[in-house]
This record gives structure tokens, C-alpha cells and sequence, in this order.
């Protein structure tokens, strides 16, 4: 498969651009990827091709996630990484460049440019070797062509980034403006006013925010972009902080997991070396809410389920919610470990996977084919104080509505259907907490919880500890006809 055609004249018609002196306070602390000179552990599944000129760039066993993963070349941003393994690895992507597949999709080019600039940039290069100058031209009029308007979201968003990223390096002035005006729409249209992004996913939140910050690394003083940039950045890292527990928890709603996003302090701390001073903001316009007791944190989806044109990371989740007690996750997501469309990746993005309640074994929102939603379910605020928050959806006939309220120390949550019907309320936990059930309560975790005589039984789900990675743990589910009130307190 032949790389696109460059444009008429040639990539190399390009005028070499510059590049800033980048800190090393861009590189990535997750878990590392590269484990030897072609040796990759991605989404918990390792694969070793022996030398990077051996690299199987369309290697296909693992999925088409894991294979995106090896063309982003997020591995560069990799503490420690030898640079003379950097640049083998980069000239060894070039030489297969005409075989590649999955590699020349708009999503992995996106997050290559990104990292390929940044890569050389902190290896104190001015400018890149004619023949990576001459393919990261290649890629970007590629991109410019391939722009992922059909898909929107995120994918959008980073296909905006990236171009106009690329554009000041090969100095395309009408490149940029189309990209820097895609850019400033997109951050219009994918961001509420309280600074969340509107696929509701903490992961993804973090993701974008570290890519915006790259760019924003990138940009000189007065260049107008930085100012547009400086903006939501503002906004986006008050929205994380306030959704942030003091030990840097927050919540797997919709598609989330642990190890995948950069850490939440590391993003921060880049921030900061940015000259950013963030500080908590107001949650309100994303619909989710975090409150907070001398020992509980509270998460509330009071949320859309995502944008009505890209719900793909959307799950069926209604009124979740998640608790931690002294700093540690009791009452939690399942998250999400595939994006494989199979049965887990149904189940964990059904209504049972949540902290809610399900209608006759159905789900809230019509959730299906991995990435799919169907029929939504609508979340509309009722009510809201200091310590109340009181919400309905229109999933099932009639409604849900779900009240929460903070009780002396601890938390009641009171369910009430209309027109009053069977159903059942479930709750998640930690995996490798012991569950102690009695009729009509429940020690858990340093939790206790009560509810009328209502039957309740203890049945196993798999948590998803992150991709790939899955325990097994316990889920208390309680039937109850018409309204249900359960408290949650401290044992303690």
C-alpha cells in the first residue's frame, strides 16, 4: 500500500521550519511501552520484533487499538529513552512507510506529528533531518485531506491539533488558518462553559488536555493561537482539579480506565511548568458533580451520556455514582478494558455495569455494536443545593429519578419510578473487598449500608482494573418496586 501522493510540487517544496527548545517535563510517566530497542508492551500485551527495521507496523494480533498504539510513537515521550533508539525507530516507520495500513488512518498521523516534533524538539534540533522533514510533510497534506469531520470528538479535535502544530513548523500559511480556525471551533463546540469535555470521559479529558498543552508548548509569544489556547486551557484544568480527589482519584465514567490517560499530577505539573497557576473550579454545565465530607468523596452523573452526534464513548449510565471512603474507591465504575465489539464490551457499557437502576433487565440508553447508541436516555436537573441534588431520566416508560442528599456524615440516595414498577438498584465495589450481607444491610470497605427489608443478593462482575486487565469483584444488587432509600455512612 503506497503512502499518499504528496502535493503537486512536492513535500519537499516546504520550507524547513523550526522548532522551540521543548522541556522534558512533555515526556510521559505512564507505565513504560518500550521494554528494548522493538520490545512494546501496549494495553497490557507485549510484542517483541527484535530490531526496529524487524517491526511489523500492521501487526494485527492484538487488535486494532494495540496496532494504532505502535504508530502513535507515544513511546518517544518515554523517560529515559535513549535518543539514538528514538531516531532508529523514526527512520525505521519511514522505511516500511509504503506498507503501512492502520499507520496512514488520520488518528495515529494526528498523534505521530505531535510526538515526532516534540520528540526532536527536546533533543535540542532546530530543525528535522531532511528525510523526517520530508515525511512529516507527507503526513500532514495527508491529514490536511483526511480530516475526520464524519467522526467528530476527539478524533476531530486531534486532527486539528496536530495540523496546526504541523503547519508552523513547514510554515503552510493557509494550512494553518484552516487548521487554526477548525481548531477554534472544534474548542467551541467540544468543551462546556465549566471547562469539561463533552464525551464526559475523565481519561479522555486528560488525553486532550495534555495534547492542547503541547501544542501551547510549541507556540512563541504572540502567536494568537496561544492566547485561544491559554483560555480553555484555564478552564479545562479547573475542571479536572475539581473533579479530582485530594489522592488524584476521579471516577471511569463512561469510557475510562486507569493507565491509559497521563497521570492527572504529571498533566498538572506540566501545566504549571507552562506558567499556568490552575485552581478547582465549579462543576456545573458537564453535569457531573463531586462532593466531599470529612471522610467521603462523592461522584454524581447527573450527565448527558455524550454529544447526540458522537455518542461512541457513551455508556448507558444515568445517575451513576461512585464513593470513596478516606481516600480509597469502595462503591466504584466498572470501567471499561476493550474496545473490542464483543460481550464485555456490551456488558460494560450496559445500565447492570453502573451504580443505578435497571427496568426489567434493560438498558437506560439503547447502547449497542461497540460504539453505538441508539435511543437516549435524558437527564434533567430538578433540583440542586449545597447537599441535594435531585435528578430524572426518561430511559424507561415514565421516569427515573434519583435524589441524593449528604446525611450526617454519610450519604441517602432515594429512587422513585413513575409509574411505580419493578426494578433493581445495583452497586459496585472494589474488587478485593470482602462483602458481609444481612437483611437489609451491607458492610463493605469501612461502608455501611442500609435499605428496607427489600431481597438483595451479592452476584460477581469483572472490574476493569485497566485495558486488558480484569478482576474479579462484587456487585450488591436489591429489587425493590415503585422507590428504594439506601443510606451510606462511615461504619466508624
Amino acid at each position: 500500500m503506497l503512502p499518499p501522493a504528496p502535493p503537486k510540487g512536492g513535500v519537499k517544496t516546504q520550507e524547513q521550519g523550526t522548532l522551540p527548545s521543548l522541556s522534558a517535563a512533555s515526556e510521559a510517566t505512564l507505565p513504560p511501552t518500550l521494554e528494548g530497542a522493538a520490545h512494546f508492551r501496549f494495553l497490557h500485551q507485549a510484542k517483541d520484533f527484535g530490531q526496529p527495521d524487524a517491526i511489523d507496523w500492521n501487526y494485527p494480533a492484538f487488535g486494532k487499538l494495540w496496532t494504532y498504539h505502535l504508530n502513535y510513537f507515544e513511546y518517544l515521550r518515554q523517560p529515559g529513552l535513549d535518543p539514538a533508539l528514538g531516531y532508529a525507530l523514526v527512520e525505521a516507520w519511514m522505511a516500511a512507510e509504503a506498507t503501512h495500513r492502520d499507520g496512514w488512518e488520520p488518528y495515529p498521523i494526528s498523534l505521530r506529528l505531535v510526538n515526532w516534533l516534540h520528540f526532536y524538539g527536546r533533543q535540542g534540533h532546530r530543525c528535522l533531518p531532511p528525510s523526517v522533514h520530508t515525511s512529516v510533510a507527507r503526513q500532514y497534506f495527508t491529514l490536511l485531506r483526511k480530516v475526520e469531520y464524519h467522526l467528530g470528538g476527539n478524533h476531530l479535535l486531534e486532527n486539528a491539533l496536530a495540523l496546526s502544530l504541523t503547519s508552523r513548523y513547514l510554515n503552510d500559511g493557509p494550512g494553518r488558518q484552516r487548521a487554526d480556525n477548525l481548531l477554534r471551533a472544534e474548542l467551541r463546540e467540544q468543551y462546556y462553559p465549566d471547562g469539561g469535555h463533552y464525551e464526559l470521559s475523565v481519561m479522555y479529558h486528560l488525553i486532550l488536555l495534555w495534547r492542547q498543552l503541547d501544542v501551547y508548548a510549541f507556540l512563541p509569544p504572540g502567536d494568537q493561537l496561544r492566547v485561544t489556547l491559554h483560555t480553555t486551557l484555564e478552564k479545562q484544568l479547573a475542571w479536572l482539579l475539581a473533579m479530582l480527589s485530594p489522592s488524584a482519584h476521579y471516577p471511569h465514567f463512561n469510557d475510562s480506565s486507569p493507565g491509559v490517560a497521563p497521570p492527572p499530577q504529571q498533566v498538572l505539573a506540566y501545566a504549571r511548568q507552562l506558567g499556568f497557576s490552575p485552581a478547582a473550579g465549579i462543576l456545573k454545565d458537564s453535569g457531573y458533580r463531586r462532593w466531599r465530607t470529612d471522610r467521603l468523596d462523592v461522584w454524581i452523573d447527573a450527565a448527558a451520556i455524550g454529544p447526540d452526534h458522537q455518542p461512541g464513548h457513551a455508556h448507558a449510565d444515568n445517575l451513576t455514582f461512585v464513593v470513596h471512603l478516606d481516600g480509597q474507591p469502595v462503591i466504584v465504575d466498572a470501567g471499561s478494558g476493550t474496545y473490542e465489539k464483543d460481550a464485555r464490551r456490551a456488558w460494560e457499557r450496559s445500565t447492570a455495569a453502573h451504580n443505578t437502576v435497571v427496568v426489567d433487565g434493560k438498558n437506560s440508553s439503547d447502547v449497542w455494536g461497540g460504539f453505538r447508541v441508539g435511543r437516549r436516555a435524558r437527564t434533567t436537573l430538578v433540583a440542586e443545593s449545597m447537599d441535594t441534588l435531585s435528578a430524572r431520566h426518561g430511559g424507561y416508560p415514565g421516569h427515573h429519578r434519583r435524589t441524593f442528599q449528604l446525611v450526617e456524615g454519610g450519604l441517602q440516595i432515594h429512587d422513585e419510578l413513575r409509574p411505580r414498577t419493578s426494578a433493581t438498584a445495583y452497586l459496585h465495589f472494589q474488587a478485593g473487598l470482602a462483602v458481609e450481607l444481612r437483611p437489609g444491610n451491607a458492610l463493605v470497605g469501612g461502608l455501611s449500608l442500609h435499605w428496607p427489608a427489600n431481597p438483595a443478593r451479592l452476584t460477581d462482575y469483572q472490574q476493569a482494573l485497566s485495558w486488558n486487565r480484569w478482576q474479579a469483584a462484587q456487585c450488591l444488587e436489591i429489587d425493590f418496586t415503585g422507590s428504594l432509600t439506601l443510606n451510606i455512612h462511615p461504619t466508624t
